[in-house]
């Protein structure tokens, strides 16, 4: 995947760019499956961006919105409760697309700052503001299943270990 962005810009974060492409040195990511009354989580060993993945038993199929967009439909925040723990995702879905509205219907999700964001704790309901605004943008990709049940993936490559592994006590493992 290549998302391209001013070569300042790159500089000035320190990432390694070649021929203006953005080098992504991650290999995990995470997927949120949404589901009518219930969410799971799902953590991938390797990335794997295909127009289908099949999780449960249960084909999804990549929505064209975010494929074209090359997974950058907006920016996510890893919500925790201390600098190691993370109980939940904020994600914060441009405005023009229509991920918001589904995504909000769902009972497990708050709709935050005028339905701008979603929230979803995976424990607790509390988090730390002021540790909790990555807007990390990695690898979002949304696919959807014939039964109009979601998946959306994440990128994993700014978590620290013990940040990583406070979130995969939430996870079933994909290999």
């Amino acid at each position: 995947m290549a998302v391209f962005f001013n070569e300042l810009f790159l500089e000035y974060f320190s990432v390694p760019i070649i021929n203006s492409f953005l080098l992504l040195n991650n290999d995990e990511m995470l997927i949120i499956q949404f589901l009518d009354s219930r969410f799971r989580l799902h953590y991938l060993t390797k990335i794997n961006i295909a127009d289908s993945l099949g999780i449960d038993n249960t084909t999804y199929f990549i929505d064209d919105e975010s494929k074209e967009n090359n997974g950058f439909i907006g920016f996510f925040d890893w919500l925790r409760s201390s600098e190691s723990t993370i109980v939940g995702i904020r994600m914060c879905i441009f405005e023009h697309h229509k991920y918001n509205n589904i995504l909000g219907a769902y009972p497990y999700t708050k709709s935050a700052n005028d339905g701008k964001w979603i929230e979803l704790m995976f424990s607790g309901d509390d988090y730390n503001s002021e540790i909790s605004g990555d807007q990390d943008f990695t690898n979002n990709y949304v696919y959807k299943s014939n039964n109009n049940d979601y998946l959306i993936t994440f990128g994993l490559d700014h978590l620290a270990p013990g940040e990583l592994d406070s979130l995969l006590v939430h996870c079933s493992i994909v290999a």
